[in-house]
């Protein structure tokens, strides 16, 4: 069950009210998804049942319905079962749940087929996610089919559908404040692992030793795990931008890229950074290093209330071409070079996207009018330049071959300007190269 109070539900199931007029929502929870046969991979709650329930449990439905006489708010999911909660574990059941989470209308959920088509009559419209829940959306369509039906019986029925998803990404875009101290503590336990990473690492140790470290003290200080599958790339394999294999012998001479970040409270964080293996950049390694960090700051300059993803984008473009140019990885004209964007080869992805209840939180990136979406106090997003420098790539200079660096924050956007959440974890080189020799059993 949810830490935060009641009233924080209330308030966002408000919000999404005035945002329905006479139209019905409905809002499943996630599903339990089958690993090998008989087991399951852990349970991780639908991020937008969560926002407006703070329920863990799945197979459950949160229906919004403004005009219903009985209650607006109706909540169906699974009733008590002492055999299913002594092999599965406790559920909430029926009795608990209307108090315990300040619903209207309870129901089994073994009773949807029954009772659903009573909740959407006399609504304009249904409200649902049309393209992640095709048995959803089957069933409504189902049920609404019936209730055309009955056009003697002068009820009104819903006679459109309209995708929900965007609708809750626009209100989530915004962090409340028990939203933002959410997301504080997983970028504090996260930072804490990132600098452990950084005193444990050595030449010899294995990539998996680093993220198992790095996994323990998420759970150590109180986070449901990962937010997302680590990264943990030494030498070239940095340069493989979703490396998960996390398998391989750590070498003398190369970088360490850690990509990783817990969740706490399905909040997540997400830090990048890039370290020497041994404790010591290399001449090169400080080259690329440091055009990869002033691209983040050009990039941390444009986080400011009216400003968009995209300034931060170009802010920190144009530093990695100038930088590649000056590395000579890049020939020719720096104009020419943006215009065609010949930088792609090394620097192929955006500089940062929505972070919150998602890694990648589902929110928008344009409005209605199609234009960025600009920045406003309470967002929240990353920041995360970087240069990858292929082994095999004949055009980079030999001894810049293998390098792959980035360096990632998460960024609170405030009155006055922002706020690096992620700011404890040292990334300027000197610093990197003093955390690289601290004693990882202080953060344990």
């Amino acid at each position: 069950m949810s830490t935060l109070n009641n009233s924080v539900y209330l308030r966002r199931r408000e919000e999404l009210f005035s945002l329905l007029g006479d139209g019905v929502a409905l809002i499943p929870s996630g599903e339990e998804k089958i690993k090998s046969f008989d087991t399951g991979y852990p349970f991780r709650q639908d991020s937008n049942f969560n926002y407006l329930t703070g329920f863990d449990e799945p197979e459950s439905l949160l229906v919004l319905c403004p005009n219903n006489k009985e209650g607006r708010t109706t909540l169906f999911l699974r009733p008590k079962d002492k055999v299913a909660e002594m092999w599965e574990g406790r559920r909430l059941g029926l009795d608990k749940a209307k108090e315990a989470l300040g619903v209207d209308l309870v129901f089994s959920i073994h009773d949807l087929d029954k009772k659903l088509p009573e909740l959407l009559q006399n609504h304009s419209k249904v409200f649902l996610d049309l393209f992640s829940n095709k048995p959803l959306v089957d069933k409504s369509l189902e049920h609404l089919r019936s209730l055309s039906g009955r056009k003697k019986s002068k009820i009104a029925s819903p006679q459109k559908m309209v995708n929900l998803p965007p609708i809750i990404g626009m209100m989530r875009l915004k962090k409340d404040a028990e939203e933002i101290s959410l997301i504080r503590k997983a970028s504090a336990i996260s930072s804490k692992a990132h600098k452990a990473a950084m005193a444990f690492t050595s030449p010899g140790k294995n990539e998996y030793e680093v993220q198992a470290l790095m996994e323990y003290i998420f759970k150590k200080e109180g986070a449901q795990g990962s937010a997302y599958q680590s990264i943990v790339a030494g030498g070239n394999n940095a340069n493989i931008l979703h490396y998960i294999n996390n398998n391989e012998v750590l070498n003398k001479e190369d970088l360490l890229l850690i990509d990783a970040g817990c969740e706490f409270g399905l909040y997540a964080s997400d830090i990048t950074r890039t370290f020497p293996v041994n404790g010591s950049f290399s001449r090169a390694q400080k080259d690329v290093y440091q055009i990869v960090l002033e691209a983040q700051k050009k990039a941390m300059e444009e986080s400011k209330v009216g400003n968009t993803l995209t300034h931060n984008h170009d802010a920190a473009t144009k530093v990695l071409v100038q930088g590649l140019m000056d590395l000579n990885v890049l020939e020719g004209s720096f104009q020419e070079h943006l215009e065609k964007q010949s930088f792609k080869d090394y620097w192929p992805h955006g500089t940062g996207h929505w972070l919150g209840l998602d890694v990648h939180d589902n929110s928008p990136y344009i409005n209605e009018e199609k234009s960025d979406i600009a920045f406003e106090e309470g967002m929240v997003f990353t920041i995360e330049p970087g240069l990858y420098l292929p082994l095999d790539d004949q055009k980079v200079p030999q001894e810049l071959r293998g390098i792959g660096i980035r360096i990632e924050d998460d960024v609170l956007i405030t009155k006055n300007g922002h706020e690096v959440l992620t700011d404890d974890v040292p990334k300027e080189i000197e610093a990197v190269e003093e955390a690289c020799q601290k004693n990882y059993r202080d953060f344990l």
